[in-house]
């Protein structure tokens, strides 16, 4: 998709110099033309996760995601931003991901979990092998010109880390490699990939705000002071002159030591830079664009993803995971880590700032240089994205 004429580069501009910088106007959080603007461009060219068990078919599965994926020549349906699409194991146990249309005349392929070695559409008998080829359908026999390279299905680019699955709906703008080269450096002694997955009561739901107001309050160190307030809230748990801000291409680091080093990570299961002789991590948060957060703790891994709703600018479908490395320490993960309060503390604010987007006088912002260089690399990523080539200004 070329830029739409009413979305200026110069209107939107975030300078690379944070000293000169001001926020993405109030409109890019608003306007639903914008939002699919973002559907079409960074949704379309970066790694998105794929949801674990939120289709209807696959709650019933008492399966893990990755354990029905193992199976040679299984089929699972799911949706992502509206797109229908499944994932297909091939019988040579390469994985794929395609869209879940017919590419005669768009019928469903797939109706549920299932094992084949062909894929047919049940409209027309149009069908293909399980790595998207196109192997005939009734009436195109000999027609000359078929199949067509359209007449396949498209591959779309996918990854396999750990339990969990990625994939790109067009070329991404970084290798998956490249991606996770530095979250995998920040882990090579802890051995998260055999983490127990602890489902939760709400695993999918819809909350306020702009999907890029819930990664911009991620990004932002700034606020912990104020909205997860001492006494009682996170500010009594980390040791803010200690907090950490590491920026990548593609991702960003946050960490911090506590305030009770028997709250944090034993230094033995961390790379040497994050060791302090008296001094414990509390934990590891990753942010990879533009949408997922992987957050180690002693007790193991949460996953906070927020995906935009589609035609909602103001709202954000909120994914949010758990897989259990210490089940002790997980039962307390509410009292020494504050995982809910924090949550819920953060949906609280998106709500206040959604209001205050929503307002006439909603100008746009500047950063500090001290305190919010997250922030600016969201925001400048967000840019560059957008406008990748428009060259404002010279």
């Amino acid at each position: 998709m070329t830029n739409p004429l009413y979305f200026s580069a110069q209107d939107y501009y975030v300078d690379a110099d944070i000293g000169k910088a001001q926020t993405l106007p109030v409109q890019a959080f608003r306007d639903p033309h914008f939002l699919d603007f973002e559907f079409r461009t960074i949704f379309s060219r970066n790694w998105l996760f794929v949801p674990q068990k939120t289709q209807p078919e696959l709650r019933k599965d008492a399966r893990a995601l990755q354990e029905i994926l193992q199976i040679r020549g299984v089929q699972v349906p799911f949706s992502l931003l509206n797109q229908p699409l499944f994932l297909q194991r091939d019988w040579e146990e390469k994985l794929h991901c395609f869209p879940n249309i017919c590419t005669h005349a768009w019928f469903p392929l797939v109706h549920g979990v299932s094992r084949e070695r062909l894929i047919t559409c049940q409209q027309h008998g149009r069908k293909f092998d399980c790595a998207g080829k196109f192997s005939g359908q009734p009436g195109f026999q000999n027609l000359p010109g078929v199949p067509r390279p359209e007449d396949h299905l498209k591959d779309l680019p996918i990854a396999e880390w750990g339990p969990f699955f990625f994939l790109s709906l067009e070329r991404p703008s970084i290798s998956f490699e490249d991606l996770m080269k530095p979250v995998q450096a920040s882990l090579p002694l802890i051995d998260w990939q055999e983490w127990k997955r602890m489902p939760q009561v709400h695993e999918e739901r819809e909350v306020d705000g702009n999907w890029k107001q819930h990664a911009w309050n991620y990004m932002d160190k700034f606020h912990v002071t104020f909205i997860h307030r001492a006494p009682g809230g996170l500010g009594d748990a980390v040791e803010m002159s200690s907090y950490q801000t590491e920026l990548y291409p593609g991702s960003a680091l946050q960490w911090v030591y506590a305030r009770n080093p028997e709250h944090g990570w034993d230094p033995d299961l961390l790379p040497p830079r994050f060791r302090h002789p008296e001094k414990r991590v509390l934990a590891i948060w990753w942010f990879l664009f533009p949408n997922l957060t992987l957050n180690f703790y002693p007790w193991g891994l949460s996953i906070n993803v927020y995906y935009p709703v589609p035609q909602h600018p103001e709202k954000t479908l909120f994914l949010w995971y758990h897989y259990v490395r210490d089940e002790k320490k997980y039962e307390q993960r509410n009292t020494i880590w504050l995982n809910q309060q924090v949550d819920q503390e953060d949906v609280d604010a998106m709500t206040q700032v959604r209001r205050g987007i929503a307002s006439f006088y909603a100008a746009r912002g500047n950063f500090s240089p001290q305190e919010e260089a997250g922030p600016h690399w969201f925001h400048r990523t967000l840019y560059t994205q957008l406008f990748p080539t428009d060259g404002f200004p010279a």
